[in-house]
């Protein structure tokens, strides 16, 4: 509002707001009235959360899902969980190629192409004042009569995006623990919205001081509940080869290490882990975190490896060249 003399100023008065006459208040108090009322609306306004529900922009707390949703009823749903860099979306392609995979793999139509999908999460990000980002997208089975019957054009697409919170410093500089649970995902290379064990052992892990869960299965290690796991014995680099989820950062550093180091992309043994020089996950959230103590037993030294913080360097140096 712009002050003329007849113009009117919003008054607090038990938490709302009332407009009553600038006469009445005064040019002074009714300008101060007017920046206190602005600077809360914006508060409020940075406060509110916007998502996109099925072909609309809506706040979350507004978003209404059918109790009858294949998502809600069977867990049927498929998702993936991506970044921004700098302000821009990171491996957005190879992020809706797997989201894609995903959805076909459990016979889902993504109602949105990626060119429409990248459109409507820059806007999301707008309408949420976010600089850098989180960004997950979901597809369910949608709405289902008998409950169990899916019907593919009536899928429930829904994408979210939240402020980056970077993890701890202290995990990079001086490694993290993880601990072992013999346990391995259904579907391994759907990103699907099954989370239970990972979120059944959260309070086992926590209890131990590790940050994450590394699925072992047979004798034979997978990955972690929320990242892909690697080791160095010497200047080998192993990671499991099969019955994982394609991790994007996975991806990514696998490519730079080929320069550096001998890849071996394979069935990695439990026994294995006592032999590693080094080793470390990697996931959208938490780039390359290094590991140096697997249940009760130290990773090498100890210490964070040389290899895996050239890696780090390296991906850091990479990633603000794209």
């Amino acid at each position: 509002m712009v002050y003329n003399g007849d113009e009117v100023a919003p008054v607090e008065k038990g938490g709302k707001f009332e407009l009553i006459s600038a006469f009445t208040v005064g040019k002074s108090r009714f300008l101060r009235q007017n920046a206190i009322w602005r600077e809360t609306h914006k508060k409020r306004e940075l406060m509110i959360k916007y998502c996109y529900f099925n072909g609309k922009f809506i706040r979350e707390n507004r978003v209404g899902i059918s109790p009858r949703d294949l998502g809600v009823l069977r867990g049927y749903a498929v998702f993936d969980f991506m970044r921004t860099e700098q302000g821009k979306l990171l491996f957005f392609s190879r992020h809706f190629s797997r989201f894609k995979n995903s959805a076909r793999e459990l016979g889902l139509r993504i109602p949105a192409g990626r060119r429409e999908l990248e459109r409507i999460i820059k806007r999301l990000i707008n309408k949420n004042h976010l600089r850098e980002a989180y960004i997950k997208f979901i597809l369910t089975g949608g709405v289902s009569g008998d409950g169990i019957s899916l019907k593919r054009q009536k899928s429930t697409f829904l994408v979210l995006a939240d402020r980056q919170k970077l993890l701890p410093q202290r995990y990079y500089v001086h490694g993290v623990k993880i601990i072992t649970s013999e346990f391995r995902r259904e579907l391994p290379a759907v990103k699907s919205s099954n989370y239970i064990w990972a979120i059944k052992e959260q309070e086992k892990r926590e209890a131990k001081g590790a940050i994450e869960t590394l699925y072992i299965f047979q004798g034979q290690v997978f990955e972690a509940s929320r990242s892909n796991f690697f080791i160095f014995r010497g200047n080998k680099l192993i990671t499991a080869g099969d019955g994982i989820l394609l991790g994007i950062t996975r991806g990514f550093v696998l490519e730079l290490a080929r320069n550096k180091f001998e890849i071996e992309e394979r069935k990695l043994k439990v026994s294995e882990l006592k032999l590693a020089d080094e080793a470390f996950i990697t996931a959208t959230t938490k780039r390359i975190m290094p590991v140096v103590k697997i249940d009760g037993f130290k990773v090498g030294d100890g210490k964070v490896g040389e290899k895996t913080k050239w890696l780090t360097r390296e991906f850091g140096r990479k990633i603000k060249e794209l």
